[in-house]
């Protein structure tokens, strides 16, 4: 199973990726807010069913649902506010990523989390060293996004 650790627009989107390219029979999408993970999860599975694919996306507000996962995804975390400074933004998904990343070692000890909540840089680091996972079960991941942005943006001026 792949556990997704937040439900907003990134935990949905990876969720209906990974769904889309298979890269499990399960997907658990985990949030604390109530009805969100379970909303999400019924759309996904309505655009997988017409496309014929047979994966199950569910939806969950109890890290006990997140049971031997073996990747876990954490995009759990505020998102960054016009004005706000990226030492604000630590001070507020610090919390967050730390109080996550507790549950899901309990949960899943043995899974390989990838972690994309902002700053991601230092949300790894604060990971690697809050847990017992080993470094290489940690990765963390943001630059994909920075390259699609860089080339939308460079296609745009040459008008490509």
């Amino acid at each position: 199973m792949i556990t997704i650790i937040g439900s907003g627009k990134v935990g949905g989107d990876a969720a209906l990726f990974s769904a889309l390219k298979k890269l499990d029979d399960q997907i658990l999408l985990l949030d604390v807010a109530k009805g969100l993970p379970q909303g999400e999860a019924m759309d996904i599975n309505h655009m997988l069913s017409e496309q014929g694919i047979d994966v199950e996306v569910t939806g969950s507000n109890n890290f006990a649902d997140m049971e031997g996962s073996k990747i876990v995804v954490v995009v759990a975390g505020s998102g960054r506010k016009p004005g706000m400074t990226r030492e604000e933004l630590i001070g507020i998904n610090a919390g967050i990523v730390k109080t996550v990343s507790a549950s899901l070692v309990e949960h899943s000890p043995n899974t390989t989390l990838i972690v994309v909540s902002n700053p991601m840089d230092t949300m790894t680091y604060l990971v690697h060293k809050t847990t017992d996972l080993p470094k290489h079960k940690i990765i963390g991941t943001g630059g994909a996004l920075d390259s699609a942005r860089f080339k939308y943006r460079l296609a745009e001026a040459l008008e490509a």
